[in-house]
């Protein structure tokens, strides 16, 4: 089966649920809009954070703003600016009030910081978060992954562009 542009843009050619390295027939693939596929995707992404990291009472958010804290102290618009993309500012902020009731954030002078605790919590959280990650990198084979993480990349790119520069349809 050929696709055109189009087609391949709008229909991913496979599955969740298909095991590492195996691939479905074309006529096997759910036809779902590339749209779909994303949301899904980022739905289970955050679902299976979850679940990893339930043990330790923390969600995919609070393990963002540690693993962001960790790196080095930012103000709380800092902070919500590199996380924007997966929150609004007031989910970001409530979760920042969490970390700080539990003694793994604090703020001095517009900073906030990682606790002693806050760093002892983002180290126990480490092993945690790779095997997700793992999860994820073993559902692509290793040239896929990059592939995925490049075309991604590109259609970010693409709907960043002006209207303007989009082809109108007749």
């Amino acid at each position: 089966m050929v696709l055109s542009v189009v087609d391949a843009m709008f229909c991913v050619r496979r599955v969740a649920t298909v095991k590492p390295g195996a691939r479905m027939a074309d006529e096997q693939v759910p036809r779902r809009p590339i749209g779909w596929w994303l949301k899904e995707a980022d739905k289970r992404l955050d679902a299976a954070f979850d679940r990893r990291l339930e043990s330790r009472g923390v969600d995919r958010r609070a393990w963002q703003m540690l693993a962001s804290l960790a790196s080095r102290p930012m103000t709380r618009s800092e902070l919500a600016d590199s996380l924007a993309s997966f929150d609004a500012r007031a989910v970001l902020d409530d979760v920042v009030v969490g970390l700080q009731e539990r003694n793994w954030v604090e703020q001095s002078a517009e900073l906030l910081r990682l606790t002693e605790e806050g760093e002892h919590e983002h180290a126990a959280l480490v092993p945690l978060v790779n095997d997700v990650r793992q999860l994820v990198a073993s559902a692509l084979l290793p040239d896929e992954y990059g592939t995925l993480a490049r075309l991604l990349q590109q259609l970010v790119a693409a709907l960043d562009a002006p209207y303007s520069t989009v082809p109108l349809s007749q």
